[in-house]
């Protein structure tokens, strides 16, 4: 198992390997990949939950570097990490791409405009790269969960944060069990014609 992170974590497992580094450096995602690999020889599921939301305000009061830079990391870096993934992939004609979105793509919620646009680009990427790649035996899904305790959702204020909840079937925080549950899903063998969907949680 592999995982990536800006910053480094204190998780201890066997067989685990940890990489750190900014998912919108393609240098440093190429050789990544390249580790990957040269250890393994294979790659068989990518799961990018990268995302960061620097624009949480009135979109006239965003600033261009705080759009340019939550673009980067949320749609460019994924698909970064999806192209590099897919060429692993392909070498065994077998692969599950699962990007993770947001409830807010259908909610529109004010002050989320930069933030819902670059994970509404994950969606169109992924429907598109879908296409592309299934003939490899790659599937390629969106789980959009409901709100679940993170930072950023905890960065929003917590009256603003219900309001857009009260518009779901399920009103209250998603667990990270939701998630797990759906991506459980979308990895079994039998799962193998579910591509180019996105599954919202939480009755969204």
């Amino acid at each position: 198992m592999i995982g990536c992170s800006r910053s480094s974590v204190d998780l201890q497992q066997d067989n685990y390997r940890h990489f750190c580094l900014d998912i919108s450096d393609e240098s440093r995602v190429k050789k990544m990949f390249f580790e990957i690999r040269k250890t393994h020889r294979r790659l068989d599921v990518l799961i990018n939950n990268a995302a960061i939301n620097l624009t949480f305000a009135p979109l006239l009061l965003v600033p261009y570097d705080s759009a340019r830079r939550t673009v980067e990391i949320n749609f460019l870096g994924t698909f970064l990490m999806s192209r590099e993934a897919t060429k692993l992939m392909m070498q065994n004609r077998f692969g599950r791409i699962i990007n993770v979105s947001s409830m807010d793509v259908k909610h529109e919620s004010k002050g989320m405009a930069i933030y819902s646009a670059s994970k509404s680009a994950v969606h169109s990427l992924t429907r598109v790269m879908a296409k592309e790649v299934y003939p490899y035996g790659i599937t390629c899904n969106v789980i959009a969960p409901s709100a679940v305790k993170t930072d950023l959702s905890n960065a929003i204020e917590r009256e603003s944060l219900q309001a857009v909840l009260d518009r779901n079937a399920i009103p209250t925080m998603g667990k990270m069990e939701d998630i797990s549950n759906a991506v459980d899903w979308l990895l079994r063998p039998e799962s193998d014609a579910i591509t180019s969907q996105v599954i919202y949680l939480g009755g969204t």
